[in-house]
């Protein structure tokens, strides 16, 4: 009897600026998930989750979901929303911004499909336990073929033709596809798949003596498909993933490359059955008698073989003939049609997985669904709006925690996780992350239907997760932060070398849009923006969501260009420093200054707060000149300083 073990399982969690989190479920017991609860697993980094979120239960191979009353955000399930799911293994689901599956690791799958098999009434099969045979330098048989055909007879299959024939073993066959979603979805890479593969076919074939799953590379599939450049003495050598033989087979076992070749050059299945005892040119051991090979065809799968070879007819059979293989045949092939379908799925979710990083999902759906990824993240020139965000408060940190530097780490990405859930909840996307500081970026590559209105939206939410009180900033506490916007024409795509490439955005606007950043350090304000963008504010944003000022006409240090910043407010409300009034007081004060009538701008100032950080901006600024407009003044003051 095999020991009886709770089923332990991971959950996987991956946040949109790569965040990770991995926690081991145990069979029938609660968690609570949120992104600070009292007692469960904390998402820290995603706003889009609220403090006490979700139970989780893993029991008998899936996870139970339920939102609490309170959660504001529902489940994502393969594009719906819900209160509550119930999720397999490898199932991706969403809450907020962050991506959630189960895996369970290959030896904990093949305790339960071990399990499985052992309460089953009747076995499939009763066989020895294979022999695996992992060699990547395993002999492949090249041999040419020798003169006259009856050495072997060759017949070659499209999955059509067969579509009609009876499977070899249909109640064996059919429960063998029942489990293959469960056993594929415990490997963790291709070896652990082809491993899988070569199982399955063993046990649902029982003429079957070995099996081989063989993968060529790219290349080598390109120049097999080309009949005059490749000789057969000149078959490339494949990579064997796995091999696999019965227990009770002492010979060896070398999958002929010549039969491989023919059929990922026709792109159909191939069969092979030995009609003279003496010879192995096809079946590459003297006790094999027969061998097929079916390709997988689907591009996920490029240069991917099933092939399996075996020695005599089915029980209740005399001899072994082609209709007696045609049923193990389209059964193999219908295992390949599977397989490439699943590794197809498989790929989309890994570009998906790797796009989150980058988009928000909302995008990366988008770009998925029009296929051709490559395509759509070519570099091009658009309408493009940059942010830039800068966490201030860290050398403060980093002298309270210098002894605990993962802590200080910890603190860092969680304020980085915060910047880039506020550019992902708006469908921004990532270019880059530069120490403390990150760089997000609009109208690509998906074009902006409203401008830079977005990233304004994005700028007001990362400041008030900035702003939460104190008994909810967390990692936070002791943070804020700067936020700079610029509009303008920049190229933005995957941007690098054919060895390395990035996602990113490359044009002046980028440079202006730091600078911007910078500046929100010397007026003392949370968002500074560029003109086009506050045009885009005045004439777009209601007053009950956002408001926009003039603050000065600036030429930025190392900079010809005359730049005139505004800074985006948050609306008007009781007990606010920049009411509507001394808004207006603000700008009719600057307007003199920049007229030169500093005298004038200087009296209008003081109906403006003094802890007005702009106000004290433009007074030390005139302070330099001794309050008064130097020669050949153009409205512009020239700063000395980043």
């Amino acid at each position: 009897m095999v020991e009886q073990k709770r089923d332990v399982a991971e959950l996987n969690v991956q946040g949109p600026a790569g965040q990770t989190l991995r926690q081991q479920l145990i069979e029938g017991q609660s968690i609570r998930l949120g992104r600070a609860p009292a007692n469960g697993w904390a998402i820290e980094w995603d706003r889009s989750i609220s403090r006490e979120h979700a139970d989780l239960i893993w029991q008998n191979g899936h996870l139970s979901v339920t939102c609490l009353p309170t959660a504001a955000n529902p489940i994502k399930l393969q594009g719906e929303m819900f209160r509550s799911v119930v999720a397999s293994v490898s199932q991706v689901f969403e809450i907020g911004q962050s991506l959630f599956f189960v895996s369970v690791s290959h030896m904990q799958l093949a305790n339960a499909v071990m399990r499985t098999m052992q309460a089953a009434p009747e076995p499939l099969i009763a066989m020895p336990p294979p022999t695996v045979v992992d060699e990547p330098e395993l002999e492949f048989q090249t041999a040419e073929a020798v003169e006259g055909e009856a050495a072997a007879e060759e017949y070659s299959y499209k999955a059509s033709e067969l579509k009609d024939v009876s499977f070899g073993d249909l109640e064996r066959q059919m429960e063998a596809l029942s489990n293959l979603p469960r056993l594929i979805s415990g490997s963790t890479s291709d070896v652990d798949l082809a491993l899988v593969l070569c199982q399955l076919l063993l046990e649902a074939i029982p003429p079957a003596i070995a099996i081989a799953i063989v993968l060529f590379d790219d290349v080598d599939v390109y120049k097999m498909q080309k009949d005059d450049e490749v000789s057969n003495a000149e078959i490339p050598k494949p990579k064997l993933m796995r091999l696999q033989t019965r227990d009770d087979f002492d010979g060896r076992f070398m999958p002929s490359r010549r039969l491989l070749r023919k059929a990922l050059r026709r792109g159909e299945s191939v069969m092979h059955i030995v009609t003279d005892a003496q010879s192995n040119e096809f079946t590459m051991a003297t006790s094999l008698d027969w061998a097929f090979c079916a390709p997988i065809t689907a591009e996920s799968c490029l240069g991917w073989c099933l092939y399996v070879s075996g020695s005599g007819p089915r029980q209740g059979s005399s001899f072994v003939t082609e209709d007696s293989l045609k049923g193990d045949l389209r059964f193999t092939q219908l295992v390949a049609q599977f397989i490439g379908s699943i590794r197809t799925v498989r790929s989309l979710q890994d570009q998906k997985t790797q796009m989150s990083a980058f988009f928000s999902p909302k995008v990366v759906e988008n770009l998925t669904r029009k296929g051709g990824v490559g395509d759509v993240l070519a570099p091009s020139e658009r309408d493009i709006t940059v942010l830039f965000c800068d966490v201030r408060g860290f050398s403060r940190k980093s002298e309270q925690l210098k002894d605990d530097l993962h802590k200080l780490l910890e603190s860092v990405k969680a304020a980085l996780g915060a910047m880039t859930c506020g550019i992902l909840e708006f469908d921004g996307a990532i270019a880059d992350f530069q120490g403390d500081a990150a760089l997000g970026f609009w109208g690509w590559p998906t074009p902006l239907p409203d401008g830079p209105m977005a990233a304004c939206r994005a700028a007001f939410s990362i400041l008030q997760a900035f702003a939460l009180p104190l008994e909810e900033q967390g990692l936070l506490e002791g943070f804020s932060c700067g936020v700079g916007i610029a509009h303008g024409r920049a190229i933005a795509g995957q941007i690098g070398t054919s060895q390395q490439a990035k996602i990113g955005v490359f044009g002046p606007i980028v440079n202006q849009g730091s600078r911007i950043e910078g500046l929100t350090r010397q007026f003392g304000v949370g968002i500074c923006i560029d003109e086009q963008t506050a045009n885009f504010v005045r004439r777009l944003m209601p007053p009950q969501e956002g408001r926009c000022r003039r603050l000065a006409r600036l030429r930025p240090k190392g900079m010809d260009t005359t730049l005139l910043i505004h800074e985006l407010l948050p609306p008007e409300v009781e007990g606010c420093l920049v009411t509507d009034t001394s808004l207006l007081n603000y700008e009719a004060a600057l307007d003199s200054v920049i007229a030169g009538r500093w005298a004038e701008g200087i009296e209008r100032l003081n109906a403006v707060p003094d802890e007005d950080g702009p106000k004290k901006f433009l007074l030390a600024q005139m302070a330099k000149f001794n309050n008064t407009p130097p020669a050949g003044w153009d409205g512009a003051f020239s700063l000395d300083s980043k």
